[in-house]
């Protein structure tokens, strides 16, 4: 009888401190994201999000918690479903971008923000960012840090709808 009672009272003092860890990681994320931009997205060089959902991903060559995410978007990148805007922030000129790319076997192609410029006017305040736009060129979904290949599929899937 004992035992089940200490049991039950570690089972409740874990619980409680799952919730309490989920609570401040969902503060956290969401003052990450405080500034990053709802509603119609900007235009980017001509992408046209018509095509069906795309995902923009911003990412650094310096950013150790991108080189987790940066391989599920370049798997995305080659099963060809969506689209997929990559914005490479503060890492370099082109030359360095495309042989990051190329030395580290992403699929992805880059544009350049080597001045901060458009990361900026999306309101991205850290690495890595992910705007989910859908069809009508409208912002569904963000998310900041380290995002699953699933968890990217799966916003993708539903901004079809």
């Amino acid at each position: 009888m004992f035992i089940n009672w200490l049991k039950r009272d570690s089972v409740k003092s874990n619980l409680k401190t799952i919730l309490l860890m989920l609570a401040i990681v969902f503060a956290v994320t969401q003052y990450q994201q405080r500034d990053m931009n709802v509603g119609p997205a900007h235009q980017l060089e001509n992408i046209d999000y018509i095509n069906g959902p795309t995902l923009v991903y911003f990412w650094g060559s310096w950013c150790s918690i991108c080189s987790t995410t940066s391989p599920s978007v370049s798997t995305l990148a080659q099963e060809n479903d969506y689209n997929i805007v990559s914005i490479a922030l503060s890492s370099g000129d082109d030359e360095e971008v495309s042989h990051y790319l190329k030395e580290s076997g992403y699929t992805f192609k880059a544009i350049n923000d080597d001045n901060g410029l458009i990361s900026k006017s999306w309101g991205v305040a850290v690495t890595p960012s992910i705007f989910i736009i859908d069809s009508k060129g409208n912002i569904r979904f963000t998310s900041t840090g380290m995002t699953s290949l699933w968890g990217m599929k799966l916003r993708l899937w539903l901004a079809t709808f």
